[in-house]
């Protein structure tokens, strides 16, 4: 690529990233025709499709971009992201474990990229549960938190999976690490407090939510949840 296609480059990718994909997508198409076999162009082509909203031309972006490059993981977590916001869950399933599967083979990616993959998963996670299969959406979750294991709302959906499989000692495990890193969770605390409760263990699940009543006593949660202990015990 030459230098002056090289500066068309950048403004392209400046342009996407300030929200004017319209002369983002000119410009790109503009090298495409000069440069076909860029995958990274290809790439910021179906970015800058995804924000104009032509989700039909952003995957056929992707897809050229991991034609030219097999390996090109990037493209696989931008497809498969598109594939999950337009419910084809299929297919998002598909791209989303070929991102994996290279994943565990290609190592030493940038922090950033670590972050996109972990938010992948994440979502790969979410699409499994909400199919209600909570094995796969754990192995999902696992694997996010793995790449970000700082990211608490990635352990919360962890340890609701978790809960979901009655793997109660692991909930319980998961949701003291979130609130070592941050006590006020409350959220974390609330679904502490459920893990006890299905255990029958009423006086904990009572501590937890009373607690979280204590900081946020409009929390209708933690007063449902309550209210729930109170039934349950008459």
């Amino acid at each position: 690529m030459d230098q002056e296609t090289k500066k068309i480059y950048a403004e392209a990718l400046g342009m996407y990233e300030k929200g004017d994909s319209k002369q983002s997508i000119e410009k790109l198409i503009k090298i495409i025709n000069l440069y076909p076999d860029y995958p990274d162009v290809h790439n910021a082509l179906g970015f800058a499709y995804s924000l104009a909203g032509n989700y039909e031309k952003a995957i056929d972006s992707f897809k050229k971009a991991t034609e030219l490059n097999p390996e090109y993981i990037e493209a696989y977590v931008n497809m498969a992201i598109i594939y999950n916001e337009q419910c084809q869950f299929d297919e998002a399933i598909k791209a989303f474990e070929q991102a994996a599967s290279l994943e565990t083979r290609i190592k030493g990616f940038s922090p950033q990229l670590k972050a996109r993959l972990a938010d992948s998963y994440a979502q790969l996670g979410d699409t499994y549960y909400e199919l209600q299969d909570y094995q796969k959406a754990k192995q999902e979750y696992q694997r996010a938190v793995q790449l970000g294991p700082t990211f608490l709302d990635k352990k919360l959906k962890l340890a609701k999976a978790y809960l979901q499989l009655s793997e109660y000692k692991n909930t319980e495990e998961t949701i003291f690490d979130i609130l070592k890193r941050n006590e006020k969770y409350l959220i974390a605390k609330t679904i502490l407090g459920l893990c006890y409760y299905r255990q029958q263990k009423f006086v904990d699940a009572r501590k937890q939510w009373q607690e979280v009543l204590e900081i946020d006593s409009t929390n209708i949660k933690a007063k449902s949840y309550l209210n729930m202990l109170k039934e349950k015990i008459k």
